[in-house]
């Protein structure tokens, strides 16, 4: 009995001084970003057992005797309170992050040269104290002990693909290319009460045409629209003209067509050019029967009545050009669409929409309530001439295209028209949004996403295994990870840039476990030297 007041007591100064370990270890970290206070217990473990004697005073034979005497002592048991949050506070670095929610920050340990390892062997922290490092030309978000933090990489186009994790990076001042214009979304309204373009149109030429007696008349010209782009030009001559001299007109009617720019690119047979048509014409009287003209269609011709807006869009070689989208209305909720760059820049082809090809104009039909009915989608091809620029196909989103009465009947009404090309530019700043977004900030005016930060949780976080107050290892007990992105927890959780979580450590109740603890090493150490002053009279019997 004797020798368990030793043991015990001993078990339980050696438990007093594993806590205090425990305790100055947590105050000494209270301003360790990140920390998380590691509490010790203490847990009862058997010391002596002993047998039960023969007889006893309330017992009188061995059967009815107490089963014996166990002496207890004391053992520590040490946990880590992950899953307590410290309070989060701001900083004056860009880099730091905090997270506002559950969750750690995923970084993986470097190779033996410094480099990310890119294993699997990843750790997890709250310690969000990033500073950036440079390794092999990329600007890596690093931890205090050198561990690079991990996140999804945005594509070209900012569109991040929750997969496999790569270390995060953002090399400011590098430049960054561009992208080509592949995509246009059009949120706009066309003027219901615009001016229309006639579906028909007569001209007459008084000076063209002379009869059989070499006297002027007058040629009719009638144009009757085909569809956008071409036209059918019926000609007449008077049926009782003055001389009487009538005309028969061979090679009416003509099939006109006109280019995007209302210029004629049809017929072109004429030795005069394109856009002028050759007749001949058998005269009923006069010295001369039958002569021929050459009239010039370009200068009696219909024009379109447009409504024009012009955005900007960028070539292979990432140079903006002026693409000028021309709407045409030719009836009731009837329109013709069309595209004209710059005709020294570039050339369009290759006009479908909803999966029929069109030559140069897109029909647009709207419903009595003025919503689109046809097409949905359009796209076109624009060649560019300049030398490495190249050809990009282009996608044009028109389900949000309406037409209602404007409050000018010669304006496009745009709410948005929205293209997603953009030209090079060097990276000159760098943003975290609550989301985990990485944002990256050019000198061309753009603003893209470059990585995502996501947070790994876990069914038993306290579980984890503790590497230091601040990182942590998976471990079976924790059970199963979710990797992903901090608004997905909903509640208002999000990554809160430029600033920290502190140290989960609250310092009065240090003290007052130092106190304690204190106080039961010293109890301990009076059991001890009581024990060893009984041993010695027992000593001195002898």
């Amino acid at each position: 009995m004797l020798w368990g007041a030793f043991t015990n007591a001993s078990q339980a100064m050696q438990t007093m001084d594993w806590a205090m370990g425990s305790i100055s270890q947590n105050i000494a970290n209270v301003n360790t970003t990140g920390y998380k206070e590691k509490e010790t217990l203490f847990k009862t473990v058997l010391s002596e057992s002993h047998s039960a004697p023969v007889l006893t005073q309330n017992s009188p034979n061995k059967s009815t005797a107490t089963s014996g005497l166990d002496i207890f002592g004391v053992r520590p048991v040490d946990r880590t309170l992950i899953t307590k949050s410290g309070t989060i506070t701001s900083s004056t670095v860009w880099s730091d992050m905090a997270i506002n929610g559950r969750g750690f920050f995923i970084v993986s340990p470097p190779d033996n040269t410094g480099a990310p390892s890119g294993t699997s062997d990843n750790l997890y922290t709250r310690a969000g104290e990033f500073t950036q490092r440079a390794v092999n030309g990329n600007n890596y978000f690093t931890t205090v002990d050198g561990n690079f933090l991990m996140g999804w990489a945005a594509d070209n186009k900012g569109v991040v693909s929750a997969g496999s994790l790569t270390p995060v990076y953002a090399n400011i001042g590098q430049k960054s290319d561009g992208f080509a214009t592949s995509n246009i979304q059009l949120v706009a309204n066309l003027p219901s009460n615009a001016t229309q373009t006639p579906s028909g149109k007569v001209f007459t030429d008084t000076t063209s045409i002379t009869d059989g007696f070499g006297s002027a008349q007058d040629m009719t010209m009638t144009w009757t629209r085909v569809d956008g782009q071409t036209w059918s030009v019926d000609f007449a001559l008077p049926a009782n003209p003055a001389s009487g001299s009538v005309g028969t007109i061979t090679g009416s009617p003509v099939t006109v067509t006109m280019d995007a720019n209302g210029a004629i690119t049809a017929p072109t047979t004429s030795a005069s050019g394109t856009g002028f048509a050759d007749l001949t014409i058998d005269w009923s009287a006069g010295p001369t029967l039958q002569t021929t003209a050459s009239l010039n269609l370009n200068s009696n011709k219909p024009s379109f009545e447009n409504i024009a807006e012009t955005i900007a869009i960028y070539d292979n070689a990432f140079n903006s050009h002026n693409l000028t989208m021309t709407f045409e209305h030719s009836g009731n909720g009837q329109w013709y669409m069309r595209f004209q760059p710059v005709a020294a820049e570039g050339a369009v082809s290759a006009i479908t929409a909803d999966g029929t090809t069109y030559t140069d104009s897109i029909p647009i039909t709207f419903d009595g309530a003025g919503n689109i009915l046809t097409p949905a989608t359009a796209s076109f091809t624009v060649d560019w001439t300049a030398t490495g620029a190249g050809s990009n196909t282009v996608t044009l989103d028109m389900k949000k295209l309406t037409q209602f009465s404007g409050d000018t009947n010669n304006k496009l009404g745009v709410k948005v028209i929205d293209q997603d090309g953009y030209a090079s530019g060097v990276m000159d700043k760098v943003e975290i949004a609550t989301d985990g977004s990485v944002m990256a900030h050019y000198d061309n005016g753009e603003s893209r996403r470059i990585f995502q930060i996501p947070v790994a949780s876990f069914v038993a976080a306290d579980q984890l295994e503790a590497i230091s107050g601040t990182l942590f290892r998976a471990t079976e007990q924790a059970g199963d990870m979710t990797v992903a992105s901090i608004t997905d927890q909903g509640s208002g959780a999000s990554i809160v840039a430029s600033a920290v979580e502190t140290s989960n450590v609250a310092l009065e109740d240090q003290f007052t476990r130092m106190i304690v603890t204190q106080k039961a090493y010293s109890v301990n150490s009076n059991v001890f030297k009581t024990a060893d002053e009984m041993m010695q009279s027992v000593r001195d019997l002898i």
